[in-house]
C-alpha cells in the first residue's frame, strides 16, 4: 500500500529546519562537503535510495519500482525533476520539483500521493497565474544529516539555479506537523516557517486537509 510504504519512508527522512543566512533575500551556501548534483541516470538510484535504503530488499518493492518509472518518465519530458545533495559522496537529502502546469499531464511521484487524505495533484492547481512557476512537491533530508545546514543549502542551490531563473517563481505546499509522526518526519516539504525565512509569501490556504501553498 502506497501511503503505508511513505509512512514508512518519512520515518527515516525529512526536511531539517536550521538557522538562516540571506544575501539579497536568498540563503548563502554555508555547509563544508555539501554539493548539489541535478539528477541524472547514473544518479537516480541515490534519489531512490533516500527514501527507502532503510528498508530490506528495497530495490525490489513495487513503490520504488513505480517512482522509478515516474522518474525516467518525468525526467525525459522535463529536467532536472530533483537535486541531490551529497556529502563525503554519500546522499544526505534532496528536492524534487515540477513545472506548475505540467501537474495534471506529469502528476507527482507515486510516493507523493496521499490519496485517502486529499493529498493528490488536482489539490495543488492555482491556475494560468502560477503555470510558469515551479512546483516543489518534497523536500528531504536523511535522519542522521537534519539540522546540520544540509536543507538550507539544497533549498539556496534551487533559488539560485538556471532552472528556476527561466521560470516565473517556485510554488511549495506544506502542511501542519501530525502530532503523531516522529519528531525528525515533516511530511511532505518541511515547515511553513523554513521557506518563510527564505522569502517565501503565503499564496493560498486549503482545507480538508488543511495546508498552505507558499510562493517565491
Amino acid at each position: 500500500m502506497i501511503t503505508l510504504f511513505l509512512y514508512k519512508q518519512l520515518r527515516t527522512c525529512s526536511l531539517t529546519n536550521t538557522g538562516e543566512t540571506r544575501a539579497k533575500g536568498r540563503w548563502t551556501k554555508t555547509v563544508d562537503n555539501v554539493k548539489v548534483i541535478a539528477i541524472k541516470p547514473d544518479n537516480a538510484m541515490d534519489r531512490l535510495r533516500l527514501c527507502w535504503g532503510h528498508l530490506d530488499d528495497w530495490r525490489n518493492l513495487e513503490i520504488v519500482r513505480e517512482t522509478k518509472k515516474w522518474l525516467e518518465k518525468t525526467n525525459a519530458i522535463f529536467t532536472p525533476t530533483t537535486f541531490i545533495a551529497y556529502k563525503n559522496q554519500m546522499p544526505v537529502g534532496m528536492m524534487e520539483f515540477i513545472p506548475h502546469k505540467s501537474l495534471n499531464k506529469l502528476g507527482l511521484c507515486p510516493c507523493r500521493v496521499d490519496r485517502e487524505n486529499n493529498e493528490t495533484p488536482e489539490r495543488y492547481i492555482l491556475g494560468e497565474k502560477f503555470e510558469n512557476h515551479l512546483f516543489i512537491s518534497c523536500f528531504l533530508v536523511s535522519k542522521e544529516h537534519q539540522h546540520k545546514g544540509v536543507g538550507k543549502v539544497l533549498l539556496s542551490h534551487f533559488l539560485n539555479s538556471e532552472v528556476l531563473k527561466n521560470s516565473d517563481g517556485a510554488l511549495v505546499y506544506v502542511t501542519s506537523r501530525d502530532e503523531n509522526w516522529a519528531p525528525h518526519i515533516h511530511w511532505p516539504a518541511g515547515p511553513k516557517e523554513f521557506y518563510l525565512k527564505a522569502g517565501f509569501l503565503i499564496e493560498k490556504t486549503l482545507n480538508d486537509p488543511t495546508g498552505y501553498i507558499l510562493s517565491y
